[in-house]
């Protein structure tokens, strides 16, 4: 009976030290401070930092005739939108600069990553 009570007061002691505990997904959350800072590294131009109508953060940037738009979930931390396309020398697009302008050629996620592109 002693080792039964025992090892639910160890059980018991665990769980709550983990509930207790700081969670590790929250610590490392992606901020929009962080998407910022990574668009700036990559070359592009922060336009605009605003919140959706649910809560999100949208980030819009540009790089010359590259515009990318990034939508971050502050309470997972988790990017949901990752989108950027280019427009035309030709057809420059028109926009007030707060707003991410339709149009252009998607651009795939692997092209982002390469240097100059």
């Amino acid at each position: 009976m002693t080792s039964f009570l025992m090892r639910w007061m160890r059980i018991l002691s665990v769980l709550l030290a983990l509930a207790t505990a700081p969670g590790y997904a929250s610590e490392h959350r992606i901020t929009p401070e962080m998407v910022s800072a990574a668009l700036e590294g990559q070359g592009y131009v922060v336009a605009s930092t605003t919140r959706t109508l649910l809560g999100r953060v949208r980030v819009v940037a540009s790089k010359g005739l590259i515009w990318r738009e990034v939508v971050l979930d502050l309470s997972t931390g988790q990017i949901l939108r990752d989108y950027a396309v280019e427009f035309s020398p030709n057809d420059p697009p028109r926009t007030d600069g707060q707003s991410m302008p339709r149009g252009g050629a998607v651009i795939s996620g692997t092209d982002l990553s390469e240097p100059g592109g």
